[in-house]
């Protein structure tokens, strides 16, 4: 997340936005590059059916790699990595992972997921399936009344369990039968069935639950945007609990089935599929139905609420729906679409590094809120600043940053939160990859160019990836993480290269900084041990040398 706390960097240096997060002040010296469009698309819509949450069950299975390496590379880690240089290794504290939380019962499930930077973060016990999220939004009072059913599969016998939500919860049952829940904390519910759940059973649990999200705040994090007239719900790492109960955890991926009655003359904009524009039979109302066609993590879910223009149809056998504020001038919403359709040829290009794109549908939405992030990668349609999308130097490298998201983040989501090199690092060099396929700069070359400028800025390299701590979680990663891989780039060649980043980015599921690692690593017969201690480990800049991937 972007704080605000970057380590300073020589004023003449760009940094590596657009990130899930980036400043909402866009770089005045980003390349700009304009991609042919495609003709205007068919007005048809392939017709897909919905998908089948209980065929997800075996989403978690470990990335093949991993099944290798698991064991080996840490120990090799340690062997091959803690003496060079003296330097201790900043190694994950011990326990922790993001696969369950300690327990104080044998059939109780824990608020978090031990999760080192947000440990309230999720709940053990259990996976979740899929969330249908129906919302009743008054914009007048700004308050909802929701009701949400989890499908989850038991992954241990469970006599109570938890969700994340911020609202005030009204009622709970859980298959079929109400159920004793109790408010622990800023969003930790814990929920008592009438009878305790098997191990491997499925089960439904329905929240009925209220409140006025835009009231919500947790320090200084808020979630939920508020222009009067128009309404966003988008954040990260922290979202979720201000509009749908949840394991709120980006471990574990789930469908997401929403749909929000409004006030007939507002839209409603969110992630997936737009299914329907009104599913029910009132005058005064329309029900906006959106579905994801494949599972994402819990802070990818958004929704925009107010007065849009859309412009739907379908590219590369893919249904698109970019939306813009109605609220910005007339030549303000043609430029936000303008650089919005750019989204088809970007994924193109972005197909040429990382094979086919991961999701069913594309699109973008540009609400009339200014926000604290340029862009966030919600889940087939970033949610972009207004003031960002309309830089025409700086838009086509945002929308090519969030849109690599969508391989890195989002169809491969970080198992716990201090893996966030797994996506800002790939969705950054992005940029880079993306320039050099449109005519620009060679990533080489911005390599190089960054290092020169960054490597005597002794606070920029004590972050280090493999712990970048929580305030830093948002920071170094969007430049050093670029510079890493392409010097890994250079060291194992493109042909490694993209192999890996193919591979890994078309596996879904939630994986480790440690298993990239061990993906990287087979790759290539050359030892990567010293490169990952200097680039991944070390709270020093790298030497300049060819084993750490400088090239001239």
């Amino acid at each position: 997340m972007w704080s605000g706390n970057q380590p300073s960097l020589p004023p003449d240096l760009p940094p590596s936005f657009p990130p899930g997060f980036a400043p909402s002040n866009p770089p005045s010296t980003a390349p700009s590059f304009v991609p042919g469009l495609p003709p205007n698309p068919p007005p048809s819509l392939p017709n897909w059916p919905p998908p089948d949450p209980r065929h997800l069950a075996t989403r978690h299975r470990p990335f093949r790699a991993a099944y290798v390496f698991a064991i080996v590379l840490p120990l090799l880690l340690i062997a091959l990595l803690a003496a060079p240089l003296g330097i201790a290794l900043a190694l994950r504290p011990a326990g922790q992972t993001a696969t369950g939380g300690s327990r104080t019962g044998p059939t109780d499930g824990q608020p978090g997921v031990g999760d080192p930077y947000y440990p309230d973060a999720g709940s053990s016990g259990y996976d979740a399936t899929k969330y249908q999220i129906a919302v009743d939004w008054d914009p007048v009072t700004e308050t909802m009344t929701a009701t949400t059913t989890i499908s989850a599969r038991a992954l241990q016998p469970l006599s109570s369990f938890y969700f994340d939500l911020a609202l005030q919860t009204d009622q709970v049952s859980v298959n079929g039968k109400d159920a004793a829940f109790e408010k622990r904390g800023f969003a930790d519910v814990r929920v008592v069935p009438a009878k305790p759940i098997p191990a491997d059973s499925d089960f439904d649990v329905v929240v009925h639950y209220s409140g006025a999200p835009g009231k919500i705040t947790r320090g200084d994090v808020r979630a939920w945007w508020s222009s009067g007239k128009e309404w966003v719900v988008a954040g990260e790492p922290e979202s979720a609990a201000w509009w749908f109960p949840s394991d709120d955890h980006p471990s574990d991926p789930a469908l997401m089935d929403i749909s929000v009655r409004v006030p007939t003359g507002l839209q409603v904009v969110s992630v997936g599929r737009l299914e329907s524009k009104d599913t029910g039979q009132e005058a005064a109302f329309d029900t906006w139905h959106w579905v994801s066609r494949q599972p994402m993590a819990t802070y990818l879910a958004f929704v925009a609420i107010g007065k849009y223009q859309l412009v739907e149809g379908v590219a590369d056998q893919r249904p698109f729906v970019y939306a813009v504020s109605m609220q910005l001038s007339a030549a303000d919403r043609a430029k936000a679409l303008g650089q919005l359709e750019k989204s088809v040829t970007t994924v193109r290009v972005l197909e040429q590094m990382f094979g086919p794109y991961p999701f069913s549908e594309l699109g973008g939405v540009v609400p009339a809120n200014r926000f604290w992030f340029s862009g966030l990668e919600t889940q087939t349609r970033p949610v972009y600043d207004p003031d960002s999308i309309l830089n025409d130097r700086y838009a086509p490298i945002l929308i090519a940053h969030e849109l690599t998201h969508m391989w890195f983040g989002d169809n491969v989501t970080l198992r716990q939160w201090n893996d966030i090199f797994d996506n800002e690092a790939y969705a950054s060099w992005a940029q880079w990859g993306f320039t050099e396929r449109t005519g620009g700069d060679r990533a080489n070359v911005a390599l190089n160019r960054t290092y020169e400028r960054t490597k005597n800025d002794a606070a920029f390299w004590q972050i280090t990836m493999i712990d970048p701590g929580r305030s830093q979680l948002f920071s170094t990663v969007y430049t050093r993480g670029p510079m890493a891989l392409q010097a890994l780039r250079n060291v194992i060649g493109d042909e490694a290269f993209f192999s890996l980043a193919r591979d890994w980015g078309q596996h879904p599921g939630s994986r480790s900084l440690e298993e990239w690692m061990a993906a990287a690593q087979t790759e290539t017969t050359i030892d990567l041990g010293p490169f990952f201690q200097a680039w991944i480990f070390a709270p020093v800049a790298p030497a300049r040398t060819a084993e750490n991937g400088f090239r001239d």
